[in-house]
């Protein structure tokens, strides 16, 4: 990966953080039973342990800025570990409720300063012609955590208890600082920003009332004062809002919300994100606290719909390069909608298998809508904007895990209120079928919003797959004109030692759009392009798209700086190493359909791997003008082949 040992050591350490960070999003699931026999609460009261991470997330994420530019990289990380570890061994320890959501107010709190903050020392770390590789390293923590979270508590509980999961995590924790102390550096030097206290102060009343609200409607004695939280909650909201269009440095760019698209794509994202936390927490409830499976089974249950989601969510954004925007989410919307309508067939006998199956079906169409929505939304927003766009839709997204989840939750506690005659087990039941309707309505509201608002303005262009080592071999049509009358039989190269100055410096000399590369017995081992020079000097911002969270940031290097580092590498860093090459004897036809479908304008031409030739359009064009009185000999015997009509 072209880093040092310590550099691989820090990379270790901030992918570690990543996946408990992540992991603790899923982590509590299958113990919410276990909690709430063993503390005495009911469900609306144990959803707090879920919606309470998601709701202080959502208020730290957009402080985020302000505190990489006010502290060092290490410093933060550190802290953050700190808080994370302290919180994580209050919530093992806690003799009661309100200390365990202390302690995840304290986890959540350090999720929501270090993981934009690992997410960007990542990107420093790797050189810019390996950041693809880091992208795939995150994307693959972020998508496996989830996945093996609630099997792992599901063993955890079952075997030892719920706050063995906590005294892990602690452990864990405690390594990961000690490590950090030892490993990482400081990375980057962060622009100085400042933050609007009275935004922050709002954001968090408002929230917290509007959730407290919602937490308590279906079981409150006072529904006077719940109604009075709900209210004042979105009083307080609506002035925040109203302060962050007014203010020129605003915590939240609400004003993004303004372009179409990418309000039509927050509307659904919110949607998906809430029905997938809030199933991650009432599916539990219903299999223990109803069903009597055990936290194990739970986990089980879960982990398929997980692995198969996060892998349809990878190749889901391939998919939408190649297909546009509504190929992609009108299956995926049709897909999520369809399976939560299987979650009303489920009832007191429902075989564990189809529950894991309807929920492995929701979570793919989920998968499958969610990073081509996000895309097609973040698209339509000038580049100036976008990292205001991400900050909005990943708090946008933790408001909706912890609304979606104290609504679903509270309303499968209004069994006792449809069903007041009934025994209690009717009763769980009765609620928590509710809850189940509540999901498809839900989906069916994002069904719609998808069929009706999004659309592809325009076709966009084919994706072309990473191409491999691929040897047109000679037609046996001997009528048909062999790559060698066309090929330039001197072509330039450059040898894999050389630097881009060199090639630079050929391509310039011999007005050259491309040049193979050799080794010393002159076979073939890349190629290098003017794309391949044009892709690394202009800016890339590294792009992080999940179910969980979506970041996109600034290319921290300037253009001289790019072009200053590009000029004394070696070709071969940068250079195409599976490279599409022909062979001399093979049909010019053939040729010309391969520069034409993979949109190359070079490609070499060989006898056994070694370099005999180059063939480019401009090649084709002199090699068909040379041969044309030939070319017309032969369109001519064609024309006597065809048969003659009567």
């Amino acid at each position: 990966m072209g880093l040092t040992r310590k550099q691989i050591s820090t990379v270790a350490v901030l992918l570690i953080g990543t996946f408990v960070v992540v992991l603790n999003q899923t982590l509590l699931s299958p113990a919410l039973a276990s909690i709430m026999r063993d503390l005495s609460i009911d469900a609306p009261t144990v959803q707090w342990v879920m919606s309470i991470y998601s709701l202080v997330e959502a208020v730290v994420i957009p402080l985020s800025a302000f505190l990489i530019g006010r502290f060092s990289t290490r410093q933060l990380f550190i802290t953050g570990l700190i808080i994370f570890t302290a919180g994580s061994l209050l919530c093992a320890f806690s003799p009661g409720f309100i200390f365990l959501l202390l302690g995840r107010v304290c986890q959540a709190i350090a999720a929501g300063v270090f993981m934009p903050m690992i997410f960007t020392v990542l990107l420093l770390i790797f050189p810019r012609e390996k950041r693809g590789s880091a992208m795939g390293l995150v994307s693959l923590v972020i998508g496996f955590a989830p996945a093996v979270g609630p099997t792992l508590s599901g063993v955890l509980v079952d075997s030892i208890g719920w706050r063995m999961l906590f005294v892990v995590i602690t452990v864990v924790g405690v390594l990961l600082v000690l490590s950090a102390v030892k490993f990482l550096e400081n990375y980057g030097d962060f622009e100085r920003t400042s933050f609007d206290k009275l935004s922050v102060l709002l954001s968090t009343v408002g929230l917290v009332c509007l959730l407290y609200g919602l937490s308590t409607f279906s079981s409150t004695t006072n529904p006077a004062m719940t109604a009075g939280f709900i209210v004042v909650g979105l009083v307080v909201i609506a002035i925040f809002v109203r302060r962050q269009l007014k203010l020129e440095n605003p915590l939240l760019k609400v004003t993004v919300l303004k372009t179409r698209n990418y309000r039509i794509a927050i509307i659904v994202a919110i949607i998906n994100f809430g029905v997938l936390i809030g199933l991650g927490t009432i599916l539990p409830l219903y299999l223990q606290t109803l069903r009597g499976f055990s936290a194990l089974e739970t986990g089980l249950t879960l982990l398929p719909g997980a692995l198969i989601g996060a892998f349809v969510g990878y190749f889901a954004g391939r998919l939408f390069d190649r297909w546009g925007v509504r190929k992609c989410v009108v299956p995926g919307v049709t897909i999520f909608f369809v399976g939560t309508l299987g979650f009303l067939l489920f009832d007191m006998n429902t075989d564990l298998l189809v529950i894991c199956a309807i929920y492995t079906v929701v979570a793919l169409g989920i998968q499958f809508l969610t990073t081509p929505m996000n895309t097609w939304g973040i698209n339509s927003l000038d580049n100036s904007v976008i990292q205001h766009a991400n900050a909005v839709t990943n708090t946008l997204n933790q408001v909706s895990a912890a609304f979606m989840t104290a609504l679903i939750v509270s309303i499968s506690a209004l069994g006792s209120t449809i069903a007041p005659n009934a025994d209690p087990t009717m009763q769980l039941y009765e609620g928590d079928h509710l809850a189940f309707v509540a999901t498809a309505v839900l989906a069916a509201i994002a069904f719609i919003v998808v069929m009706f608002f999004v659309r592809d303005k325009r076709k966009r262009d084919t994706h072309i797959a990473p191409m491999s080592m691929q040897q047109f071999s000679p037609s046996e049509n001997t009528d048909e004109i062999p790559v060698s009358r066309a090929m330039n039989p001197e072509p330039y190269f450059v040898t894999s030692t050389a630097s881009i100055r060199e090639v630079a410096q050929i391509m310039v000399d011999n007005k050259a759009s491309g040049v193979p590369i050799v080794d010393h017995n002159k076979m073939v081992v890349g190629f290098i392009s003017d794309g391949d020079i044009m892709k690394y000097i202009g800016r890339n911002d590294g792009i992080l798209d999940s179910t969980y969270m979506l970041y996109q940031v600034p290319d921290p290097q300037t253009f001289p700086q790019r072009i200053s580092k590009l000029i004394d590498m070696n070709v071969m860093q940068i250079a195409t190493k599976n490279v599409i090459a022909v062979k001399s004897d093979s049909s010019l036809e053939d040729a010309c359909r391969l520069l034409s479908e993979k949109r190359i304008k070079k490609v070499p031409v060989v006898e056994e791997g070694e370099l005999v030739g180059s063939l480019s359009r401009a090649d084709v064009i002199r090699g068909t003008m040379a041969n044309i009185v030939t070319i017309k000999a032969m369109a001519e015997k064609d024309d006597a082949k065809k048969p003659q009509l009567a």
